[in-house]
């Protein structure tokens, strides 16, 4: 079986429970058309929903670039450095917990980013939804494209 951990911020830690389901065969995820690919081959070691550049830096060990744009208690970068921060976020969890699939998310203006890091390759991408954390445009819709991504 392989491990997964998670750590998401604009999915707010939906990719590891819907992951975590799946694995363990809760009923109202069997329809989803990857549950057969999930379960009984997967198990969740983590799943964590961290807005904050302090927290990250102290749970996975991991130091993130300064935020683009201050903004209450979360970090808020471009799109561009969402996909840093999501590889970042994501590696710092394959050297904590030597995972063999990691996944981390996060999104500020833009489209966000998502990277999935297993023990042999590095997908990064975004989603299909511009989303803007200042103003509230489109959160909603951003964080459900990238839990379906």
């Amino acid at each position: 079986m392989l491990s997964v951990a998670t750590a998401e911020c604009f999915t707010h830690g939906k990719i590891g429970i819907l992951l975590h389901k799946m694995a363990m065969g809760y009923e109202d995820v069997k329809e989803h058309p990857y549950y057969p690919l999930f379960h009984g081959r997967i198990y969740i070691l983590a799943s964590m929903f961290l807005p904050r550049r302090e927290v990250i830096r102290d749970i996975l060990g991991v130091e993130l670039p300064p935020v683009d744009y201050p903004y209450r208690y979360a970090k808020v970068y471009s799109e561009e450095k969402d996909l840093q921060v999501a590889y970042l976020m994501a590696r710092g969890l394959k050297d904590k917990l030597r995972c063999n699939i990691a996944i981390g998310t996060t999104a500020g203006v833009g489209r966000g980013g998502i990277c999935i890091l297993t023990d042999r390759d590095k997908y990064l991408f975004t989603t299909d939804v511009y989303g803007n954390v200042l103003t509230g445009e489109n959160l909603l819709e951003r964080s459900e494209n990238g839990v379906s991504k």
